[in-house]
């Protein structure tokens, strides 16, 4: 990409105007999204969410000015596909770490008199409960919903769509995706 194309493609999406941004999807989609399920094996419709995630951190970027120029603009709206496939699976993991541990913590509640577990055991599980009840808290009516009907209640997403008056279900993937990671920051914030 031209230095000229470049300063182009930026004042039409700090513009507003979408043809920016058209091709930016043009240009990147089809690559960014099959070279994503080739390297991760994952599905088209979670290559897809992790690709208009990585389109918006594009256009944050020319938004806030951290982009300045750009040679190929694949090879970095891949890197911010890349990036974000990550940053999922990491918290992915996180998750699944914590189900376990959630289970062994309302047992704690329930049962403070449990021996199987040291003072110290029980007081640090009593600290992260603290801390997940005190980020979800601070999430939105909203997003604690919409996290409640998919992790805990694991409702399919078309019945949460219709619930939550979504348009379709994949706006409940991109929303439940962007609720998890404000979970994710309030966490860090409530640790701190």
């Amino acid at each position: 990409m031209t230095d000229q194309r470049f300063r182009q493609l930026a004042t039409q999406i700090k513009n507003g105007d979408n043809q920016g941004l058209e091709y930016v999807f043009a240009e990147t989609s089809r690559y960014c999204v099959r070279t994503l399920i080739k390297k991760t094996n994952c599905n088209l419709a979670d290559a897809e969410d992790v690709y208009m995630d990585a389109i918006l951190i594009f256009r944050e970027n020319i938004l806030s000015d951290k982009l300045q120029y750009l040679s190929n603009i694949r090879t970095y709206v891949f890197g911010i596909c890349w990036n974000v496939w990550r940053e999922l699976n990491r918290a992915h993991a996180k998750w699944l770490l914590g189900e376990g541990e959630v289970e062994r913590q309302l047992a704690i509640h329930l049962k403070p008199e449990d021996e199987d577990l040291s003072a110290d055991a029980k007081a640090n599980m009593q600290q992260q409960i603290k801390q997940v009840q005190t980020a979800l808290a601070m999430l939105g009516e909203k997003c604690q919903k919409l996290l409640k009907f998919v992790y805990v209640e694991k409702r399919p997403q078309k019945e949460i769509a219709t619930l939550m008056d979504f348009a379709s279900p994949n706006v409940v993937k991109v929303t439940r995706h962007r609720c998890y990671q404000q979970w994710l920051k309030k966490m860090k914030q409530a640790e701190g």
